[in-house]
């Protein structure tokens, strides 16, 4: 990546860093005072609406990506017309998107109670608690989000970070009062749809204040419009195939094994999806950088950046999965007590859906900054029927560990095999042999550094607080010790060095 774009991805992800441990600290404060104060159903139930919001909100089908991703090049070009019109087209889709959402959300109302497992929560009323959960999604289209589509395409990914925080912090502490002292569920709740629409304004206002020259004005030429339907088209497909693989995870548990299980579902999912916030950072802070890169450099470039990124994710996602198997279970008791823990087997299953999910991230980002939608349309569709069928089978034999053993092989018999092949064969103009070598190159330098480190990790007669540090220490050298072993003569590694030495003096600079 050039200069500028290194340092437009550095600045996101700096100011992403700390919206994400305000996102993961504070949120993290509230959930522990939530199941303790009022309960692990009422936190199932919190896990339960927020599954099916995802799945109705497949209304939104992908227009996101694809308006952002025709802004790239006129934005580069300084197209205002052409930037203006899309920002228009943007904004009536999302208003026609918030209305269809609250239909569909007052349709499914008299039937909420058919998704849970057993007698619901007492002492609320899940039909008025849905109605504020679908209120706080409906605001997200309905107030000025289509703005942050102009803040995305400049690669000021920064600006919404910032605002972010804030808003952030300021929510967190308002619930943690509702919580702790009001005891009041619908007020936490409420309190969601006011970050919301603070955080919408935010970025409109700054939307403004810095591309005052974009205005929600003309009409989309009927080249982009038929490129722009096309796109859609595609994503549709695959937003609903994607979506209800993961959203009908708390969905299906929730069905079969009741509220509890979701809760302890939802707990360790809660910080494994804290862990992947960090890693999408980087990806959200590269995707416009790439999105660029891909509109004025050649294939051959983007392919030897490429490269040097995936290898880089092989070892920050080894070494996250080394984390969560050595420390998981310790932190849980801390965390919520012996009642709530998974078996380590189950533990094993959600950290393998982990690797196998961010394993494929990189891939998903180049072919989602390229725009190729089109080509595997029905990726996400064939792997959701898989998925769908396993999670219904195994749930009633393994339980929780079913589930996620589901999203993995959907993911490794259809969907990792299909979009590889589109992206090497569609844009890179290569076979794709030699990133499956690597892939598992470093698949068996986690596991060597992995079972290492788990066993030493056991072997200690060590548990909660004082293990978790111990064990921390232990996971911070010896797995990195062994992969810099292993890696020291591989060329990857010596690039990539480059690329983060590089990174380093743009950081040093801002």
């Amino acid at each position: 990546m050039n200069e500028s774009r290194t340092r437009n991805s550095v600045r996101n992800m700096m100011f992403g860093i700390i919206n994400r441990v305000v996102s993961i600290v504070f949120p993290f404060i509230v959930r522990t005072i939530f199941i303790r104060v009022i309960g692990e159903e009422y936190l199932g139930l919190n896990s339960l609406y927020g599954s099916i919001l995802q799945v109705i909100s497949l209304a939104d089908l992908g227009f996101a990506s694809a308006i952002v991703a025709s802004m790239y090049k006129p934005v580069a070009q300084h197209d205002v017309k052409r930037v203006s019109a899309l920002l228009n087209l943007y904004r009536k889709i999302y208003r026609t998107i918030g209305t269809i959402i609250l239909i569909s959300g007052i349709f499914i109302t008299p039937f909420i109670d058919k998704f849970i497992s057993g007698d619901p929560p007492e002492n609320v009323n899940i039909y008025f608690l849905w109605l504020l959960y679908l209120l706080n999604s409906v605001s997200s289209y309905l107030f000025f989000a289509y703005k942050i589509s102009l803040i995305c395409a400049h690669q000021r990914n920064d600006i919404t970070e910032k605002i972010g925080t804030v808003t952030r912090i300021l929510t967190s502490v308002l619930q943690i009062y509702v919580v702790a002292v009001l005891k009041n569920m619908y007020l936490y709740v409420a309190l969601n749809t006011v970050c919301s629409v603070m955080y919408n304004i935010g970025c409109a206002y700054m939307s403004k204040k810095l591309y005052p020259e974009y205005n929600c004005e003309g009409q989309v030429d009927a080249v982009t419009r038929k490129k722009l339907t096309k796109d859609i088209g595609a994503l549709t497909i695959q937003k609903i195939g994607s979506t209800v693989s993961l959203s009908l995870d708390a969905i299906v548990i929730s069905s079969f094994l009741g509220l509890t299980s979701v809760a302890i579902y939802g707990n360790y999912n809660y910080i494994i999806a804290a862990i992947s916030s960090f890693t999408m950072l980087i990806y959200g802070s590269i995707t416009a950088s790439i999105g660029n890169s891909i509109a004025v450099d050649t294939a051959g470039k983007n392919y030897d950046d490429f490269k040097k990124i995936f290898y880089l994710n092989t070892w920050i996602i080894g070494w996250c999965c080394i984390c969560f198997m050595c420390l998981f279970q310790d932190f849980m008791v801390v965390w919520m007590g012996e009642n709530l823990l998974l078996n380590i087997g189950a533990v094993f299953c959600l950290v393998l859906r982990f690797f196998v999910e961010q394993l494929r991230k990189v891939v998903l980002t180049y072919k989602d900054a390229a725009g190729m939608w089109w080509y595997d349309k029905w990726r996400p569709l064939v792997g959701c029927v898989v998925n769908l069928t396993l999670n219904i089978i195994l749930v009633k034999t393994i339980g929780i560990a079913g589930v996620a053993i589901s999203t993995v092989v959907s993911y490794l018999l259809v969907e990792m095999p299909w979009e590889t092949h589109v992206l090497f064969k569609n844009y890179f103009k290569t076979k794709e042999f030699g990133y499956y070598k690597e892939m598992a190159i470093a698949v068996v330098t986690m596991l060597i550094a992995g079972s290492t480190t788990y066993l030493l990790c056991e072997s200690l007669p060590l548990h909660h607080i004082t293990g978790i540090a111990v064990k921390l220490t232990i996971c911070l050298i010896i797995p990195n010790a062994i992969y810099v072993t292993l890696n020291v003569k591989n060329p990857y590694y010596i690039e990539s060095k480059e690329l983060i030495a590089k990174v380093k003096n743009a950081l040093v600079k801002k």
